[in-house]
C-alpha cells in the first residue's frame, strides 16, 4: 500500500525548477540523517520510504524519458541497461523491505539435565580435505559441551566409498582406500564414528542422506570439514527445538578463521568486515523476523524427524542447503537464526577456488528461482516469498555489473545511444537516486559492508559467474556439485590462471574512456550524454583496474591461520617461572613476548612449559613449548613457539584453547564492524587495490620478457 502511494506521488509531473528545489531538499536531508545516523524506530523507516520515492521517480524518469528510438541496435542496448537499472531498483526494495528493521531474537539456553536433552549426532561430511584439518574438526566436536552420552560424531567420508577404493584406475584405488583405512584408524584414536557408503550419488546432499539412515539422534549438528566448532554450539541452540516442535532448523553464522582472496591479497583482513558479514549479521537476521532464514550447508543444527519427513536433504538443485529449508517452510515448519558465530572454517586460498565456490552458490540459487519458484510454492507466507525471493534474485547481479559495464561503450565506441537526457537532467533526477542508495546502503549495512569494496567483490565476480548463470538459463538441471578446493598452493606469489578476461574487458572500458574523451570536445551537441557516460566509464574503468590487485594472488607460507589471542600467561623453564604475554596462536603453536626479568635469554631449540588453562584452554593438560624463534625487542624477546604434542589429553587442549570460545569469534567480528573513519579506510582500500595491481602489472610484464 505505501509502495503504491509512493509510485502515485513519484510520479506527479513538476517543472525543472521544483525538481531542482526537490533534488536538493532531499540530499540535504539525506546528509543530515546520515550524521545523525538512525539506528532504529519511525527516523530509519523515514529515509528509507524516502529512498524508495526517490528511486522510484527516478526509475519512471528512465522509463518515460531517456529511453533511445534511433535504431534497433540502440533500442535493445537501452532495454538492456534500463532492465539492470530495474534489477537495481527491485533490490533496493526487497533490502528495505528485510533488513530496515532486524529481528534481534532472546537466546534460549539448552536443558542443563540430560532427561530434557535432545540426542544430537554431529555430522562432518568429507570428500577430499587433509587428515590433519579433519583431526581438529573431529576433535573440536568431541569436545563440545552437551551431556555425556548425549551426543555422538560421525565423520561421513565420500572419498573412501567402495565405489572410490574399487575404480578402475589402480593409482586412485589404491589412494582411496589407503584414505579409507586412515580414517577410521583416525576416528576408532579420536572416539568419533566412521561412516561411509558404496557410490558417490548427489554429492554431498547423498552423503548426508546416507547417514541420516545410519544415525538415531534427535537432531544433527552439520559441519562442514573445515568448520570448526566452538563449545557452546549446542549449548546456544538447543534449546529452540525444545521450547517449539515445530522448529527445524537452527542456522548460525559462518566465520572464517583465514581470509578470502580479495582480503588476501589487498591487506584488509583484520580491519574490513567480510564479505559474508552482510548477510549474516543483517540479512539472515531480517530473514529470522519472517520466519524465513534459511539453512546454510554447515554450522546448523536440523531436526531429523523434519528432514525424514521430506526425504531427507533435496537434490534437484546444487544448493541442497536453501532448497530443503524453503520445502519445510512450506510445510509450516519454522526455523531460528542465532547470530553468534560458533563455527571458525576456511574461506578458498586461492581466486580460483573463490570462483568455484560463488558459481556453485550463484546457479544453486538460480536453480531454485527457475525449479522452485518461491512466488509460486505453495505453502509459503507473503514475506517468505519475498525473503526467498530476495534470496534467489540477488544472484543475477553477475550480469546486471557486465550490463552496467558494456552499456555505455555502445555509445562511447560505435556512436550507439542507449541513454537520452543530458547532464542537468541526471543530476536532477539521477544524483538523488545514487546518492540515496549508497546512504540507503550505509544505513542498513554500515558496519557489514564498505561501499567501494562491495563494488570490487560484484566486479571480480561478475565475468565468471555470468557464464554460470547462462549455462543455468539454457539448462537449469545441467550444473552439477563442485567441491570447494581447499588446501591449494600458495608457497609463490603468482597470477590468477582466471585473469586473461579482465584484460579484454580492461582494454574494452580503457578504449571507450578515450574515445569517449576525444568524443567530449568534437561533439558538444552530445556533450551531456557523454558526460554521464563517462562518469559511469571512468568509474568501472578503476574498479576492474583495482581488481588486477585482488588477481595477483600473494604468497602464503603458514599451513594453518593464525589468531590474535592477547593474554598475560606464566610460562616454565627447569621448574622456573617466565611471565609472559601471549600475543597469537594457531593450532601449531603460538607467539609470545617475554621481559628483561626472565631467568635468561632463549634460543631457537629452548623448551618451555605451561598449563594449558594458563592458555586460556578449558582442558587441563602441560603442554610443552619448543622455541622455534627468538628476537630481540625494546622490552625483552619475542619468542615463537611450537606445540609439542604427545597426548590425547593435549592435542584436545590446544584445539579448545584455539577454537573453543566463541567470544573470540564474535570480538573479532565485531572489531571489524567499526564504522568509524570509514572515509579513510576506504581511500586504504583504493590504494591498495592499485598499489597491488601495480604489482600485477609488473609480473605480467617479467613474463612476457622472459
Amino acid at each position: 500500500m505505501s509502495l503504491a502511494l509512493i509510485a502515485v506521488i513519484a510520479a506527479a509531473p513538476v517543472s525543472d525548477a521544483l525538481q531542482v528545489q526537490l533534488c536538493i531538499a532531499t540530499i540535504a536531508t539525506y546528509f543530515l540523517m546520515g550524521w545523525l545516523r538512525p539506528t532504529g524506530g519511525p527516523f530509519r523507516v523515514f529515509v528509507a520510504l524516502l529512498i524508495i520515492f526517490t528511486s522510484t521517480r527516478y526509475m519512471i524518469w528512465r522509463v518515460t524519458e531517456t529511453m533511445p528510438t534511433d535504431s534497433a541496435l540502440s533500442i535493445a542496448g537501452g532495454i538492456f541497461l534500463l532492465g539492470a537499472e530495474s534489477y537495481g531498483y527491485v533490490l533496493l526494495l526487497l533490502s528495505t523491505f528485510l533488513s530496515v528493521d532486524v529481528y534481534k531474537r532472546a537466546p534460549k539456553p539448552a536443558p542443563v539435565s540430560a532427561a530434557r536433552s535432545p540426542t544430537v549426532d554431529i555430522l562432518v561430511p568429507s570428500y577430499n580435505e587433509p587428515d590433519e584439518l579433519l583431526e581438529v574438526t573431529l576433535t573440536a566436536a568431541l569436545n563440545v559441551s552437551y551431556p555425556a552420552g548425549r551426543v555422538k560424531v560421525h565423520l561421513l567420508d565420500d572419498g573412501g566409498t567402495l565405489a572410490k577404493r574399487n575404480q578402475a584406475d589402480p593409482a586412485k584405488a589404491a589412494e582411496a582406500l589407503a584414505r579409507h583405512e586412515r580414517l577410521q584408524a583416525m576416528c576408532e584414536r579420536l572416539g568419533a564414528h566412521y561412516i561411509t557408503r558404496e557410490k558417490n550419488e548427489h554429492a554431498k546432499a547423498g552423503n548426508i542422506n546416507s547417514a541420516l539412515q545410519k544415525v538415531d539422534g534427535e537432531l544433527i549438528l552439520i559441519l562442514d570439514a573445515d568448520h570448526v566448532p566452538s563449545t557452546d554450539i549446542l549449548v546456544r541452540t538447543v534449546g529452540h527445538f525444545v521450547d517449539d516442535p515445530k522448529v527445524f532448523l537452527v542456522q548460525t553464522p559462518h566465520f572464517f578463521l583465514n581470509p578470502d582472496p580479495l582480503e588476501r591479497n589487498l591487506g584488509t583482513f583484520r580491519e574490513m568486515p567480510s564479505e559474508n558479514e552482510m548477510f549474516y549479521s543483517v540479512i539472515q537476521r531480517g530473514l529470522d523476523g519472517l520466519n524465513a532464514s534459511f539453512f546454510c550447508g554447515s554450522a546448523a543444527v536440523l531436526r531429523r524427524a523434519h528432514i525424514m519427513e521430506i526425504g531427507g536433504l533435496q537434490g534437484d538443485t546444487i544448493t541442497e542447503d536453501a532448497e530443503t529449508a524453503l520445502e519445510l517452510h512450506a510445510r509450516g515448519y519454522r526455523s531460528v537464526y542465532v547470530d553468534r558465530p560458533m563455527v571458525a572454517g576456511l574461506s578458498p586460498e586461492t581466486f580460483s577456488g573463490f570462483i568455484v565456490q560463488r558459481m556453485r552458490w550463484t546457479q544453486g540459487m538460480i536453480q531454485i528461482f527457475l525449479l522452485k519458484n518461491p512466488l509460486l510454492k505453495k505453502g509459503l507466507s507473503l514475506s517468505q516469498r519475498i525473503g526467498y525471493l530476495n534470496s534467489c534474485f540477488y544472484w543475477f547481479f553477475p550480469l546486471a555489473r557486465l550490463t552496467f559495464i558494456l552499456a555505455p561503450l555502445l555509445y562511447l565506441l560505435l556512436g550507439v545511444q542507449v541513454y537520452v537526457g543530458d547532464l542537468s537532467d541526471f543530476l536532477m533526477y539521477g544524483l538523488p537516486h545514487i546518492v540515496g542508495a549508497l546512504m540507503l546502503s550505509s544505513i542498513l549495512y554500515g558496519h557489514t559492508r564498505w561501499a567501494f569494496a562491495s563494488e570490487l567483490y560484484e566486479v571480480v565476480q561478475s565475468i565468471h559467474c555470468s557464464g554460470a548463470i547462462l549455462q543455468v538459463l539454457r539448462n537449469p538441471r545441467a550444473p552439477s556439485f563442485a567441491v570447494t578446493p581447499k588446501g591449494e598452493n600458495l608457497s609463490e606469489s603468482f597470477i590468477s590462471p582466471l585473469a586473461r578476461p579482465f584484460y579484454v574487458l580492461i582494454a574494452l572500458v580503457g578504449l571507450g574512456e578515450i574515445a569517449g574523451l576525444i568524443r567530449l570536445f568534437t561533439d558538444p551537441v552530445g556533450a551531456g550524454v557523454i558526460s554521464v557516460l563517462l562518469i559511469w566509464n571512468t568509474f568501472h574503468l578503476l574498479l576492474l583496474v583495482s581488481s588486477l590487485g585482488v588477481l595477483y594472488e600473494r604468497s602464503q607460507q603458514r599451513a594453518f591461520p593464525r589468531f590474535d589471542l592477547h593474554r598475560d600467561v606464566l610460562l616454565t623453564h627447569q621448574g622456573e617461572p617466565v611471565a609472559a604475554h601471549m600475543s597469537d596462536v594457531s593450532i601449531t603453536g603460538m607467539g609470545c613476548s617475554v621481559g628483561k626479568s626472565a631467568p635468561r635469554k632463549f634460543a631457537a631449540g629452548d623448551t618451555l612449559t605451561v598449563d594449558a588453562r594458563e592458555l586460556g584452554a578449558s582442558n587441563a593438560a602441560v603442554l610443552t613449548l619448543k622455541v622455534l624463534s627468538a628476537s630481540d625487542a625494546p622490552d625483552g624477546q619475542k619468542l615463537g613457539l611450537s606445540f609439542v604434542i604427545e597426548t590425547r589429553e593435549q592435542w584436545a587442549a590446544v584445539v579448545t584453547l584455539m577454537y573453543g570460545h566463541s567470544e573470540n569469534w564474535k570480538q573479532f567480528r565485531d572489531a571489524r564492524a567499526n564504522s568509524e573513519h570509514m572515509g579513510a579506510k576506504i581511500a586504504r582500500l583504493l590504494r591498495s587495490s592499485l598499489t597491488q595491481a601495480g604489482n600485477h602489472i609488473r609480473a605480467v610484464t617479467r613474463e612476457a620478457r622472459s
